[in-house]
């Protein structure tokens, strides 16, 4: 006899088989979605630090970098932004004619992130693009993102302009 096709119980053992599969990598498919989140953000925000000194040297005038909206305690939020500006100071996420570069955090939801407890506002000198910091630091914690699993990932300010 000639069969063309699969039979139903050959079908069920098929479906079985691939929920199986895919029950197994579903939790790494979510853990790969967290660190590429993080790993967005963090890129986000050196290109902007980096931009930020590019922009501290071109013009000649000092830039700011604010982080408005975060503490120096961990908070789930998407409702913060870091700002490059040349005002020394900044209330909100909204963009003005002073404003140079923005990182919005409503489109990096999803993570508990803090700030260094001192910096809520970091000076770039004109004259090198170097962070000014309080005497005797040479490198802080800028900023710290956490994922849901608890693993955390620190951006670090190095006093000569490195980010890492």
């Amino acid at each position: 006899m000639n069969k063309n096709g699969f039979t139903l119980l050959e079908l069920i053992f098929t479906i079985a088989i691939l929920a199986i599969v895919l029950a197994a990598a579903a939790p790494n498919f979510h853990g790969l979605m967290a660190r590429n989140k993080v790993e967005r953000t963090v890129t986000e925000l050196k290109g902007l630090f980096i931009a930020a000194k590019s922009e501290a040297v071109m013009r000649n005038k000092e830039v700011y970098l604010h982080t408005v909206g975060l503490t120096d305690i961990k908070t789930y939020t998407d409702d913060w932004c870091v700002i490059a500006t040349t005002e020394p100071t900044a209330n909100s996420c909204t963009s003005n004619d002073n404003t140079l570069y923005i990182v919005d955090g409503h489109s990096l939801s999803g993570l508990n992130i803090k700030r260094h407890t001192d910096y809520a506002t970091i000076k770039i000198d004109s004259m090198n693009g170097h962070p000014k910091f309080n005497a005797g630091e040479g490198i802080i914690d800028w900023l710290t993102f956490e994922k849901e699993s608890g693993k955390a990932v620190t951006m670090k300010m190095h006093m000569f302009g490195r980010l890492y």
